[in-house]
């Protein structure tokens, strides 16, 4: 078997560890999420959408989850769009960013939290578990801080 016919081994025996039990319908379905036939259509046209592995909000308060690969994060490799975006977000007070890297089987390894604050916290992880942790104390910190969109 060679390397190519290895990897779409990989990914179709990933897609059924999943429950994903069609992988081309599946890939079809993310097909609107590769955004290229957008270039030109924002002032830059080096701007294209970003996709949001993951969003939550409480109480006016919002998580953003980001998942990189682990060397990605470890070395700095964040797309620049994507990091003025984080930027952004973080200055309008009401987001906390975690940016979660994985190891090559996807298990978390390590995080950066963004605070609303503009801190910056950076953690070694070494299960789901402990991203559950910081996701209880996000939850928490939402809780207990108001409603950003009372008046």
């Amino acid at each position: 078997m060679n390397l190519q016919q290895d990897r779409v081994m990989k990914f179709i025996d990933a897609c059924y560890e999943c429950g994903i039990r069609n992988p081309e319908s599946f890939l079809i379905s993310k097909m609107p999420m590769v955004y290229n036939w957008l270039k030109g259509a924002f002032i830059n046209p080096k701007i294209l959408p970003t996709d949001i592995d993951g969003e939550v909000e409480v109480n006016g308060h919002f998580l953003r989850m980001e998942f990189k690969h682990d060397t990605a994060i470890k070395n700095g490799r964040i797309p620049e769009g994507q990091h003025r975006c984080f930027k952004a977000l973080i200055k309008t007070g009401r987001f906390t960013i975690f940016l979660i890297g994985t190891d090559d089987q996807g298990e978390p390894s390590c995080l950066i939290i963004y605070y609303h604050t503009g801190k910056i916290k950076d953690l070694s992880v070494s299960s789901k578990s402990d991203i559950y942790e910081q996701c209880l104390g996000w939850t928490k910190y939402a809780l207990s801080n108001g409603d950003c969109n009372a008046k």
